[in-house]
């Protein structure tokens, strides 16, 4: 009795244009019942550029009629689809990355989902820059950069690898580290940031964030997260802490909760092993792991809006066997200087930024 009743609501969501009867009418209403869409566009893989639209659409089976048919963007319920779909506009301003969409059709008390996702690309390429060295500074060779910052005159900074990982305040005319803390030997020391008197430091793969008052390096609380931690910045009222993928998360300082995720976009594809990161100007600058670009993201969106080549500024005399990557973004906000290093590497460097 149970499966005669469920058959005979399967069967109200089906037209009755071609009869069908016998053994071939109970598969045709099974078929029916299980896979009412038939297509959702568009498919996975497809992208579309901000300030530009993009209609979702469905196609159902020949012959089902549906109650309704309800679409839903992200978390956001849309409303009623018809057979015309609906035209998404992606404004200038829609952020960069993947966009989710789900398609229910309603028949009677059953439903059937299916779920697709187009891809939202910066509008325009990014503007390319090129570098001037103004000025040369020493860094500790032992210094295994994760994190670098500028503050009241001087340089923090954070370094990895187990065992030797440290926050440190450092002397700009000399490199020397004027205040060294060591982290406990299981920890690998990440992307370092300055909010409200207050030192955030990630640490790799160990879920642990640590947190210093800025005058002692007191710890002063701790928090875990999900993942892994690379790159650490603040507007100013947020952190902001990449992943090593394309992603960026947006925390609030006080519980360490994501509050939204940014996805790095070009006009073309998507920028992976985002590391540590610098607020400049309104704007996040970027190092991009293993190369010697450094990216600036607009933060509202996730477009990259510009790539500067840092090729070239450590020349191969500088160079050892231990000398790693381009990795370190400092800026000063009272007189516009901005400071980069790599892993290792020998020398600090105060650049200005040209136009290509």
């Amino acid at each position: 009795m149970a499966l005669f009743l469920w058959c005979s609501v399967a069967w109200a969501c089906v037209g009755s244009g071609s009869p069908v009867s016998g053994s071939a009418q109970k598969e045709h209403t099974a078929h029916r019942t299980t896979n009412w869409i038939a297509q959702v566009s568009p498919l996975y893989g497809q992208t579309v550029s901000q300030d530009s639209e993009q209609r979702i659409g469905y196609r159902l089976i020949e012959g089902v009629k549906p109650d309704s048919v309800i679409l839903t963007i992200g978390e956001r319920r849309i409303g009623a689809l018809d057979t015309t779909g609906y035209l998404y506009r992606v404004g200038a301003k829609h952020p960069t990355g993947r966009v989710l969409y789900k398609v229910t059709v309603y028949c009677d008390s059953l439903l059937e989902s299916r779920t697709g996702e187009f891809t939202v690309l910066s509008a325009k390429a990014p503007q390319r820059y090129g570098h001037k060295v103004l000025r040369v500074y020493p860094h500790r060779e032992e210094a295994y950069t994760q994190g670098l910052l500028w503050h009241n005159g001087e340089l923090f900074e954070s370094t990895g690898l187990q065992g030797e990982s440290s926050l440190r305040r450092v002397e700009l005319s000399s490199g020397r580290p004027i205040v060294t803390t060591l982290l406990d030997g299981e920890y690998f020391g990440e992307g370092l940031a300055l909010l409200k008197g207050k030192l955030y430091q990630l640490t790799w793969q160990n879920n642990k964030a640590f947190v210093y008052a800025l005058d002692t390096f007191e710890k002063v609380g701790e928090f875990e997260y999900g993942g892994e931690g690379w790159g650490l910045t603040t507007d100013g009222k947020y952190l902001y802490m990449s992943d090593g993928s394309e992603k960026i998360y947006v925390l609030d300082p006080e519980t360490f909760q994501r509050v939204r995720t940014l996805e790095v976009y070009t006009d073309q594809s998507k920028v992976s092993y985002i590391n540590e990161m610098e607020w400049i100007r309104g704007e996040i600058w970027a190092n991009v792991y293993m190369t010697d670009t450094v990216i600036r993201i607009d933060p509202t969106t996730g477009a990259v809006t510009g790539a500067v080549d840092m090729s070239g500024l450590l020349e191969d005399a500088d160079r050892t066997p231990q000398t790693d990557v381009l990795n370190g973004i400092a800026y000063d906000a009272r007189t516009g200087r901005i400071f980069v290093t790599g892993k290792r590497w020998p020398k600090l460097f105060e650049i200005e930024v040209l136009a290509r």
